[in-house]
């Protein structure tokens, strides 16, 4: 989802960009402030998160790093601030994706059960390494799936440069992310509280 975040950031600034351009209205860079309450609640739950990620690969024995590294741990701070936030429209979307998200790990043992495309090239190793228990935040999307509607199920192909399986809360997230950078930026933003 990193990547995703990154491309949908970038492309959204672009789309701010030319939307100021095509308006003939000035585009400052300077003059914008975030205001997100408790996104420090984020950073520190993203911090946790990576470390244990990084460190549970070299101490697997090690069961705190286990929970700590857990996908769930990041969609409590991100339900905790888009909730503190939710009268922006790009925090309702954040808010409703963390929640299908959630659900769908919290329903099926704390791990984001994924589809996997026989169209994808690396189907095989994908398959395998989802039924060996080994990928920390995701499993293999079975016919005892609960919620399968809001797992990993849309497909991305290429030409997109990182194919993989994304669900329809990341979809909410991702459009949160692009609604993010358009409030941010543009003159007649989306939502302005």
């Amino acid at each position: 989802m990193f990547y995703e975040i990154i491309i949908f950031s970038l492309l959204s600034i672009i789309t701010a960009i030319i939307f100021s351009l095509i308006k003939n209205s000035e585009f400052d860079f300077n003059s914008n402030k975030i205001q997100v309450r408790g996104y420090k609640v984020i950073i520190l739950a993203a911090v946790i998160k990576i470390a244990a990620e990084f460190l549970f690969k070299k101490y697997t024995s090690i069961g705190l790093l286990r929970i700590l590294s857990l996908n769930w741990i990041i969609y409590i701070a991100l339900l905790y601030v888009s909730f503190l936030n939710i009268k922006k429209s790009y925090m309702m979307l954040f808010f409703f994706g963390t929640l299908f998200n959630f659900v769908a790990i919290a329903a099926n043992d704390f791990k984001m059960p994924v589809y996997v495309s026989e169209l994808l090239s690396d189907y095989e190793a994908k398959r395998m390494l989802l039924l060996s228990g080994k990928d920390l935040v995701h499993s293999l999307l079975t016919e005892k799936t609960k919620f399968k509607f809001l797992c990993d199920i849309i497909t991305l192909y290429p030409p997109y440069p990182f194919p993989k399986t994304i669900s329809v809360g990341d979809v909410f997230l991702l459009s949160g992310i692009f609604a993010f950078w358009q409030d941010l930026f543009c003159e007649n933003p989306i939502s302005k509280h």
